[in-house]
């Protein structure tokens, strides 16, 4: 009868253990927040119950005379504060663009919000902060001025 008692409670520690386990591994693929797309003309912020304060830097977005920057938010819920940053002219492998630069174009992305503005020719890194809990993707592109 001991051992039978015994037995059970080895069962239910190891049932236990599995499902804390269990809970464990989904807690941690539940928050994304990046981008899935990056080329010189395109990118998409990626966001997935991402965390508030979550942010990243990546560049470069590369406008030509006459385009523009265009950021279209298809948030299911959140919001995501996009800032599009220039960068130096001239770059080199030794010294890192500054990141704290003054943002020319900044907007808070939430529900399907679409906000552009015209931007000098140049190179440009973008940053982006979950402001609140997030959920969906934001389009950055560089395309002909209206």
């Amino acid at each position: 009868m001991k051992k039978h008692m015994n037995k059970k409670k080895t069962i239910l520690a190891v049932i236990s253990l599995l499902l804390l386990l269990a809970l464990t591994l989904s807690a941690c693929g539940k928050s994304e927040f990046g981008v899935s797309e990056n080329t010189d003309k395109r990118m998409t912020v990626t966001a997935k119950n991402a965390d508030k304060n979550s942010f990243f830097m990546v560049g470069s977005l590369h406008a030509s005379e006459g385009e523009e920057i265009t950021i279209t938010s298809n948030l299911a819920k959140g919001s995501v504060k996009i800032e599009i940053i220039g960068t130096p002219a001239e770059q080199s492998i030794e010294e890192l663009p500054k990141m704290d630069g003054e943002a020319i174009i900044t907007a808070n992305a939430t529900g399907t919000d679409v906000v552009s503005g015209t931007v000098p020719a140049g190179q440009y890194m973008l940053k982006a902060t979950c402001t609140e809990r997030a959920t969906g993707t934001v389009q950055i592109e560089v395309k002909p001025a209206a």
